[in-house]
């Protein structure tokens, strides 16, 4: 299998990636790009680093941008139409506490993805977006090592939420245990790929289409209190 290294948040190996798979293309154009690099930030909003906020949206949001648009002009070279598969979460439609980063990234991505659907699609490129529910991938580990990290901290404003906290990072173990296979996303990520007509959203493990198919039709207060139950 031959691979090329890529940072999505590095401009240079950005353009070292896609000259390496220009030239591998010998003229020829891409015929699909998922977009799948993530990473997971946890954490009251209050206290949580500036630095880590911009670090989530410089993988989940710039980076993703970054990446498309520097495969645009190999995927107006395939000869029957590209796909664009942009990997989100069902944390792009609901929001919980103390993932205030994550899921702020991961809506920004539903809107990037309505976006690029509607300007590529006189292209002939088709975009889709995957939703999966929780997966187990060592995300959920990154993400308990942020908020250790946090209450290790005297960070001012941190005593009013460690009960909280503490509780949530026991639910993101919980989520990492019992969440599905990637293999199971893959199969979805395939499907947009290779589907004649694929679906603009992929709602990926049967808790996430209940959820986002509820979440619509309750009251947000409602929807804050079962969120609470989480976390």
């Amino acid at each position: 299998m031959w691979r090329v290294p890529l940072d999505v948040t590095d401009a240079a190996s950005i353009d070292a990636a896609f000259s390496a798979i220009d030239e591998r293309l010998g003229g020829a154009g891409l015929d699909g790009l998922v977009d799948n690099a993530g990473i997971g930030v946890a954490g009251p909003l209050e206290v949580l680093p500036i630095e880590r906020l911009r670090a989530t949206f410089e993988t989940n949001v710039i980076g993703q941008v970054a990446v498309t648009q520097a495969a645009l002009p190999l995927l107006r070279r395939a000869r029957d139409g590209a796909r664009i598969v942009l990997v989100g979460s069902i944390g792009g439609r609901l929001a919980a506490q103390f993932g205030g980063a994550y899921h702020a990234s991961k809506f920004a991505l539903e809107a990037i993805a309505d976006v690029w659907r509607q300007e590529l699609e006189p292209d002939a490129i088709a975009v889709a977006l995957v939703e999966p529910a929780a997966v187990a991938t060592p995300i959920w580990d990154k993400a308990i090592a942020g908020i250790d990290d946090l209450l290790a901290r005297d960070v001012p404003g941190i005593d009013r939420y460690r009960e909280r906290l503490a509780a949530f990072r026991d639910s993101l173990r919980s989520a990492d245990e019992h969440g599905m296979q990637p293999a199971k996303v893959a199969e979805i990520v395939a499907q947009a790929l290779l589907e004649d007509k694929p679906d603009t959203r992929h709602v990926v493990g049967g808790a996430g289409r209940i959820a986002t198919a509820l979440r619509p039709l309750i009251p947000d207060r409602l929807a804050d209190r079962l969120a609470e139950r989480t976390a």
